[in-house]
């Protein structure tokens, strides 16, 4: 392999080489000095450069000399791929299913606290501090995304994707299907974290509207918290019976603003 990056090196070097450097020399017919080569004249707007110039070429050839070093010296290739392997298994350390059971019960639990916030502190200055922004959403998505991902890193962590379609086949047994993939674990694990997820974002959403048009909205989150959808229903409701309304199209909206 020494020989071969060797070769190529030297090739390059031939090979960015102007022409003009492998030319014979003109000599004189009675063998005397050689004569002077007449050059020609090329206007600075036509010159052609085909080559890259010798130096840049030469370098390129070094560098190809030291991956042959490189490549051929057994201790330092040995060292490069534990080095890949070292990394690989610090991955795999991470992505286990005990950290998803981790990241099941942190996914479980740490949405609790901001609940309490919106439910018993709707008006509280830390409450529109905390969850005003996106970051508790946001870190709540991250943990799920890590159960997606360990979860496919895991040997048959997954459930079957023949199995997840059945579950979309209007011909067959949808229902039975999900109950079928309800026996995976990791499958458990995102799905329930993808629903919490979801229902902190909704429920954030019912507590802002309440901000903004001076709803009363405890009731509602705490309904959306319990079992989601509902709780959306719920301040549909309290929208309509306070005489606030339903809120308009937020597209429509958008465009007067931007008009």
């Amino acid at each position: 392999m020494m020989h071969l990056f060797s070769f190529l090196g030297l090739s390059l070097i031939f090979w960015g080489a102007p022409s003009s450097a492998f030319a014979p020399v003109a000599t004189s017919p009675h063998g005397a000095a050689p004569l002077p080569r007449v050059k020609k004249y090329r206007s600075p707007s036509t010159r052609l450069h085909p080559f890259a110039p010798i130096d840049e070429v030469a370098t390129l050839a070094s560098s190809t000399l030291a991956l042959a070093t490189t490549a051929a010296d057994p201790a330092l290739l040995e060292g490069a791929l534990n080095s890949v392997s070292s990394s690989t298994l610090g991955v795999s350390a991470i992505l286990t299913a005990e950290n998803i059971k981790v990241a099941f019960s942190v996914a479980t639990f740490f949405p609790q606290l901001p609940w309490l916030f919106l439910i018993l502190l709707p008006n509280a200055g830390v409450t529109k501090k905390l969850l005003g922004g996106y970051e508790i959403v946001t870190l709540c998505c991250l943990i799920h995304f890590f159960i997606v991902t360990a979860s496919i890193a895991q040997p048959d962590g997954t459930a079957p994707m023949a199995e997840f379609a059945d579950v979309f086949d209007p011909a067959g047994d949808p229902q039975k299907a999900m109950v079928g993939m309800m026996q995976y674990p990791n499958f458990v694990s995102e799905e329930w974290s993808h629903v919490l997820t979801w229902d902190l974002f909704v429920g954030r959403w019912i507590w802002l509207d309440g901000l903004k048009r001076g709803i009363f909205t405890s009731h509602s989150v705490l309904l959306c918290n319990l079992i989601g959808p509902p709780g959306l229903l719920l301040h549909w409701l309290t929208c309509t019976l306070t005489g606030k309304g339903l809120p308009g199209n937020e597209a429509d909206l958008q465009e007067e603003n931007d008009d």
